[in-house]
């Protein structure tokens, strides 16, 4: 009886983990597509690209919907069921753009263009010691604890969500559970959907999803986005491996203070700082030099859209990303305005803003 007991368990427990990859991996993947035709000009990095944009795109909109939840005290569950509908309606748009670019893939002049253009990472020996050391912080990460004490203020609100059936309403400081939340923590919506993650993979634990799935998932995702940065700035595009081993020796050794840039991936992407650090600033950033670098303001319209989801998903992450990824804007467009005399493209600029403008609005009111 207990054998079979246990072979319950563990299927259920695999299937907790199929639904927590659905809805962190495959849905990013597929909701990425919806853009897949500003994607696919850096070819070697579209799935890195695709995961990233579809990540922003969700975050962004569970941003929106969480702020309206906050401020009319509105259901937890509810707004998990809207964001569900949100996230499966986003995914089914991309579908239809990943079916357009693999038809358009068929084409034999198409993939003798895909082959010149690749990358083959498979023969470079510093991208394979990269990777290696990548997937050796991984391993530590799922095998070893990294406790902080951050963590049981951040699950503590998840936990409340789900017990109480409300959105960022109380502390979880000191245990208390009952004193009103500060201000400065009112507007990340990130604990609210790690515990929404729960709930859509089956009351899988938050300390789970987050210690665990957190860095299997998006720790890959950081470092393919540090390397497109890298990528877009190399002259030699051979050396990207040799960009990876260096920035993931880096981070082998980068755990020198609390709040260094290394120990933000290493030991707490999980949390906001640090998953802004990780993925909401090189996203905007690379995004945004791809804006200025178009001709037309017809095609810089998508990226700018890209930059704008990408501010909403950095507030999401924490006040931090609120401020800072509108400053790292505002003075990029300012310096632009000086330099390329792209006056049009500052407009874009001021536009992606708006929402922070908004958000900063309710912050500070």
């Amino acid at each position: 009886m207990y054998f079979t007991g246990g072979q319950v368990n563990d299927v259920n427990m695999i299937f907790q983990y199929g639904l927590a990859f659905f809805w962190m991996c495959v849905i990013p993947i597929l909701t990425g597509g919806i853009f897949i035709k500003v994607l696919v000009k850096h070819r070697r990095f579209l799935a890195v690209s695709a995961m990233g944009t579809g990540l922003v795109l969700n975050y962004s909109v569970y941003q929106i919907a969480a702020m309206v939840f906050i401020l009319l005290d509105g259901s937890f569950r509810l707004l998990t069921w809207i964001y569900i509908g949100a996230s499966l309606f986003m995914a089914l748009l991309g579908v239809f753009g990943w079916y357009r670019y693999f038809q358009k893939e068929r084409k034999p002049e198409k993939q003798e263009e895909k082959c010149r253009d690749a990358y083959k990472w498979y023969k470079d020996p510093y991208f394979l010691m990269g990777a290696g050391l990548v997937a050796a912080q991984i391993l530590v990460i799922l095998l070893m604890s990294t406790p902080d004490k951050d963590d049981a203020f951040y699950t503590g609100l998840s936990s409340m969500c789900l017990s109480h059936d409300y959105v960022l309403k109380y502390s979880a400081y000191d245990g208390l559970m009952q004193m009103p939340i500060e201000t400065r923590y009112i507007m990340a919506a990130l604990p609210v959907y790690q515990a929404s993650l729960c709930l859509m993979s089956g009351r899988l634990h938050t300390l789970i999803i987050c210690h665990n799935l957190y860095p299997l998932f998006y720790m890959p995702l950081a470092y393919g986005l540090y390397c497109m940065l890298a990528d877009k700035w190399m002259e030699k595009k051979e050396d990207l491996g040799r960009f990876l081993l260096f920035f993931a020796f880096l981070h082998m050794f980068g755990n020198y203070y609390v709040f260094s840039p290394e120990n933000f991936l290493i030991t707490r992407i999980w949390q906001g700082k640090a998953l802004f650090i990780t993925i909401g600033l090189p996203f905007v950033w690379y995004f945004m030099n791809r804006a200025w670098e178009q001709e037309s303001l017809k095609e810089a319209l998508p990226y700018w859209i890209l930059v704008t989801a990408g501010l909403l998903a950095s507030a999401f992450m924490g006040e931090t990303g609120l401020y800072l990824n509108f400053l790292v804007v505002g003075v990029s467009a300012l310096a632009n305005l000086i330099v390329r005399k792209k006056w049009k493209n500052c407009i874009f600029a001021a536009c992606s803003l708006l929402p922070e403008v908004f958000l900063m609005a309710v912050f500070l009111l």
